[in-house]
């Protein structure tokens, strides 16, 4: 990666993780970059750090920038260690450098590092920094998605570092969404949103209002993963997809995710996606022996109906399943009609686990639907009568 300057005096100086495949449990097979920039002014300024194992390249681009020692800021707008992880190494090469961040932050990074002897600004939404010609502003955006979550503004710019607001764990040979392609990183986005922010609408609605009711012009928009939003269009398209995202709406779709053994559960889920078919409802099947739970979960926000499958395996659910019922219920997508579905051997019972979870959801449910070994022609009649039902509720 080269060091890039993305408005003048502003440089991309990140990094970027062609290898990554997966971020705490969540696929990424178009890997991730960890995007720091460096403002340049009467006083300058590094906005963030990068994962620990890219440190040295890191440093090497800031050094193309700026020297160290002419660094009067270090922005940290959050401690997750794939922003933070080299941030000790920044401070023992610009010991005069002040760490500009919230109180969370200040307390997040002394957690995570010995910060004594560290200079510390601390900031909350509305305060400014004046660093020349440009002003730093600040929006503290706490649980989007840590407790010191904020992002940074210039006005004169009218840029906004984002940290992981926005972001796409998409590793590209650019920096800018329009010169990838707009629509794998809006995908990327959206992925990136279902399986990191889904349980945080509240928190993203109160950020996105803060933006508007503090009036920030936003002509682009630096994320610390993936591409740069450039221009007004591709702002107003990310802010309008995560308004929508953050709505809890859905667009009526059905989802239908199970996984088998012998084939039973597989047939009952067949049937359950030929119903909706029948009635003129969108649906997709996801078999968890070959989808991956991030992507499932991607589904999930644009589904009204959801309808969960399990054989039973030394009478639990079938582990695949049993691990996506636990991912899907730290998400919390909210507004859902779903019932279980699924086969047992000699005994039954195991779909109330799912059942429970809906519960702890806050869902509408229908009863499960249990099979013994095989489903019969009536029992395939009756996933047929249940879907119809549930499109009913």
């Amino acid at each position: 990666m080269s060091v890039v300057e993305i408005k003048q005096d502003i440089f991309c100086v990140g990094a970027k993780d062609w290898n990554l495949t997966e971020f705490h449990g969540y696929a990424t097979p178009r890997g991730s970059t960890y995007n720091a920039y460096v403002v340049l002014d009467e006083k300058n300024v590094l906005i963030d750090g990068v994962k620990f194992a890219f440190s040295d390249e890191n440093i090497e681009r800031i050094k193309e920038v700026v020297s160290f020692s002419a660094l009067d800021y270090i922005v940290v707008n959050h401690v997750e260690m794939d922003h933070s992880g080299n941030i000790p190494e920044i401070v023992r090469l610009a010991p005069q450098a002040k760490i500009v961040t919230n109180i969370a932050g200040k307390k997040a990074l002394a957690e995570h590092f010995d910060t004594t002897g560290w200079s510390f600004k601390i900031v909350k939404t509305g305060d400014s920094i004046s660093i020349g010609k440009k002003t730093l502003s600040f929006v503290t955006t706490p649980m989007l998605h840590w407790p010191d979550s904020m992002m940074t503004y210039i006005k004169e710019a009218k840029v906004l570092f984002s940290n992981d607001g926005f972001g796409q764990h998409y590793c590209t040979d650019t920096v800018f969404a329009a010169e990838a392609n707009l629509d794998i990183v809006c995908s990327e986005a959206k992925k990136y949103y279902a399986n990191i922010l889904f349980p945080l609408a509240m928190q993203t609605n109160k950020a996105l209002k803060t933006a508007y009711d503090m009036g920030l012009d936003i002509e682009m928009i630096a994320p610390s993963h993936g591409c740069i939003w450039n221009g007004k269009e591709e702002v107003a398209t990310i802010l309008d997809l995560y308004a929508s995202w953050a709505s809890g709406s859905n667009k009526g779709k059905a989802v239908v995710v199970y996984d088998t053994m012998w084939g039973s559960t597989e047939t009952l889920a067949d049937v359950a996606v030929g119903a909706f078919e029948l009635a003129g409802i969108p649906v997709t099947k996801h078999c968890l022996t070959n989808s991956h739970i991030s992507e499932v979960i991607v589904d999930f926000m644009d589904a009204e109906y959801v309808l969960i499958g399990s054989p039973t395996l030394n009478n639990e659910l079938f582990p695949r399943v049993a691990s996506f019922v636990t991912y899907m219920k730290g998400l919390q997508p909210k507004n859902k009609k779903a019932f279980a579905f699924g086969s047992y051997g000699w005994k039954s019972g195991v779909l109330k686990q799912v059942e429970l979870v809906f519960d702890a959801l806050g869902w509408e449910k229908l009863d499960a639907l249990e099979v013994k070994y095989r489903p019969k022609s009536q029992e395939l009649e009756t996933m047929k009568n249940k879907v119809n039902e549930l499109i009913d509720m």
